[in-house]
């Protein structure tokens, strides 16, 4: 046998091997070939209509079982802005499962935005954002602080039964809060907790029952407070 005849015997066996799958591969890319026929999508929804993630994932669907591009649903899925996670799995033989985690949100950001439990600031439909949300302002990139800031003057505030309703953190680095009675608490830009629990002392001994009446506390003082009295209320 000569060398010619033994490279052919080796090489056509691979070839008719890679034909025959090049074969099968075109076969099944054929749109009647395990075709999609419905989607599930996990996940409980509050503020994501599944409309939207339908209408994301199902131009893909005509793609098959076996190529539809799983990766490119998933990004297009997590650019929604209420998405905090997103998982996509084939369920043989005829389905696509999105499992859709969205983001818890802590208080509205701005005019326009939410920021999530996580410290994470997004721009949804103004009509899914909750008008009962707490307010916070402030620069983006300090969003976390912010969210950091509001649990440790809430927790200052639990012994008087308030709550913030507003923190504001100035571009210039001055805090201030409005808690639930209306009363703004101007605590600039050091000592905090501080001064936080010096109004909370000063609010328990002197201002509770005045508390209707008082429009802010300014705490930026080393020793002491300002008051400034609601306009007309007697």
């Amino acid at each position: 046998m000569s060398a010619w005849v033994r490279i052919m015997s080796l090489c056509l066996p691979l070839v008719l091997l890679g034909s025959g799958l090049g074969g099968l591969i075109i076969w099944s890319k054929e749109p009647d070939r395990f075709p999609l026929k419905a989607l599930d999508i996990q996940g409980e929804l509050k503020s994501i209509p599944e409309q939207d993630i339908k209408s994301l994932v199902l131009p893909f669907l005509p793609e098959g079982f076996f190529w539809v591009n799983v990766q490119a649903i998933q990004q297009r899925v997590k650019e929604l802005p209420w998405v905090e996670t997103v998982d996509i799995r084939r369920v043989w033989p005829d389905r696509i499962a999105v499992q859709v985690k969205e983001k818890i949100a802590q208080a509205r950001w701005g005019e326009k935005g939410v920021l999530s439990t996580e410290g994470d600031v997004f721009y949804p439909k103004a009509s899914t954002i909750s008008s009962t949300l707490p307010r916070f302002d402030g620069p983006d990139k300090q969003a976390k602080e912010v969210l950091q800031q509001y649990f440790t003057l809430l927790e200052l505030l639990g012994p008087l039964g308030l709550r913030i309703q507003g923190l504001v953190l100035s571009p210039e680095g001055s805090w201030q809060a409005v808690l639930d009675n209306g009363m703004t608490i101007i605590l600039g830009k050091t000592a905090l907790s501080e001064r936080m629990h010096r109004f909370v002392l000063a609010y328990q001994s002197r201002l509770q029952p005045e508390s209707g009446r008082i429009a802010y506390v300014d705490l930026r003082y080393t020793n002491g407070f300002a008051i400034g009295w609601k306009m007309g209320v007697q």
